[in-house]
């Protein structure tokens, strides 16, 4: 309880420094669920998903994701308007040579944003004055070039009912000045590796996270009298696993060629060891209805090439989504039924895409879209100025998506983030239900304030 009430206290000053300012603004909720494929749309009933769409705007083919379609580079190409070979996540977990170490997305602060044009959306917001809060988003717990937005999740975890994140959601926008906050949740993801996108257990799932989506719509209604604006997205999509081919244990490819450093999956990127790149080469192009590229020779509609410290020289792909490329040297069986990674192309690949609110025009459909043009379009109903090399998206293709609002510019004067760095930051913990999110604040009077109170208190 004492923590609560230190974080109700400075909740208070927090909210008597922005409110008026944040009462005339735009607010943004984005909404993540992993492994959503679009085709589960048209495969189910969902009456609140359904309701939501029509009333705003959605994508009738799906978003596209960016290759390799996986859940690490997809949610930070959402967030920075920027392909993979460009912000530098390339897989879930990759190996980086000038660090020397393995990155994931359990990393903090190791110096794999060490790019300053890499940005995500919750950074370009803070830079511009806006808050934000990132609950449990990918990349969300680290530092870009020593700033953090206003709230983030500290630690991801599965432990977290989308209720429960629904809740503090609402809570931040109706407390705090926050315009702009991000909420990913694991599901449907997980159950469609373990059961496969088949299977009841990933409907039952789907049907749950619909009653969720109701929950939200009310506690909008009821807490914010409408007036929010929100995107419901995926990062890819889900099919079954239909083959599995082991290179080396098949025989196809001697484990000591190549480096030990290996991104495996829906793709096979390895590095040759010296003077093996041919013979590399030419061994996994033996494998049946595989395709094996050099770097340079990557298809450019990938966007695949370019990191070359966390990238290897040969990249094979499967001919067919559901083949699975494994670095297992034994028989072992493949634990997943369903998975993802696929050529982002590929129909059962793709996302979802929604939205709905005040700034969003109503009854409209579009074709596609790409994930880049996400961040783009959070600038939009920001109304601030995107980071000028996130150059992979853009609104060109999207006006009809947004509301005719008279006298309404869509940009504002950009602020430097010099005063931003130069803040102290102090990092406040609090627990509900056991369950730790960290709050940054960086106001030097707002400190100071706080510790005066708690002076008393204490």
């Amino acid at each position: 309880m004492t923590h609560i009430r230190y974080i109700f206290l400075i909740s208070l000053l927090i909210r008597a420094d922005g409110a008026k300012r944040s009462s005339e603004l735009s607010r943004l909720l984005i909404i993540s669920l992993d492994g959503f494929r679009h085709e589960y749309l048209n495969q189910y009933e969902f009456p609140i998903l359904n309701q939501f769409r029509n009333e705003g705007v959605q994508a009738t083919q799906g978003m596209k994701p960016t290759f390799t379609t996986m859940t690490f580079p997809n949610h930070i190409s959402i967030a920075t308007g920027m392909y993979q070979e460009d912000h530098g996540i390339v897989h879930n977990s990759f190996f980086d040579r000038l660090l020397n170490r393995t990155i994931g997305m359990g990393n903090r602060d190791d110096g794999q944003w060490s790019d300053p044009n890499v940005e995500p959306i919750w950074i370009t917001a803070t830079k511009q004055n806006i808050k934000s809060a990132v609950l449990f988003w990918p990349a969300c717990h680290n530092k870009f070039h020593g700033i953090r937005p206003l709230i983030y999740s500290w630690s991801y975890t599965d432990d977290i009912p989308f209720r429960e994140k629904i809740d503090n959601a609402i809570g931040y926008f109706r407390e705090l000045p926050v315009q702009l906050v991000l909420l990913y949740h694991f599901e449907p993801d997980k159950q469609g590796h373990t059961y496969g996108p088949d299977s009841i257990e990933v409907h039952d799932t789907l049907v749950r996270l619909d009653g969720d989506i109701g929950y939200l719509l009310d506690r909008v209604q009821k807490d914010l009298g409408d007036d929010l604006n929100i995107i419901i997205l995926s990062d890819h999509g889900m099919t079954n696993v239909t083959k599995v081919t082991r290179p080396f244990y098949e025989k196809y490819l001697n484990r000591s060629s190549v480096d030990s450093n290996i991104l495996s999956g829906a793709l096979f990127n390895v590095m040759p060891n010296s003077g093996n790149t041919e013979e590399v080469f030419n061994s996994l192009s033996k494998i049946p209805n595989v395709t094996v590229y050099k770097r340079d020779e990557m298809p450019e509609r990938f966007h695949y090439s370019k990191p070359k410290h966390r990238l290897g020289e040969l990249t094979a792909l499967t001919d067919t989504e559901g083949h699975i490329l494994s670095p297992a040297t034994t028989n072992a069986a493949y634990p997943n039924k369903g998975n993802h990674g696929w050529d982002n192309a590929v129909k059962s690949m793709q996302a979802i895409f929604m939205a709905r609110g005040p700034l969003f025009s109503k009854s409209i459909q579009i074709d596609s879209l790409n994930n880049v043009d996400i961040y783009h379009i959070a600038c939009h109903i920001l109304k601030i100025n995107p980071n000028p090399y996130a150059n992979a998206g853009s609104l060109a293709n999207l006006t009809s998506l947004f509301a005719r609002i008279e006298n309404t510019s869509t940009q504002t004067t950009f602020t430097s983030s010099n005063t931003t760095t130069a803040r102290l930051t102090t990092e406040l913990f609090f627990t509900t239900k056991s369950r730790a999110h960290c709050l940054c604040f960086s106001r030097h009077f707002l400190i100071a304030l706080m510790f005066f109170v708690l002076s008393f208190t204490l």
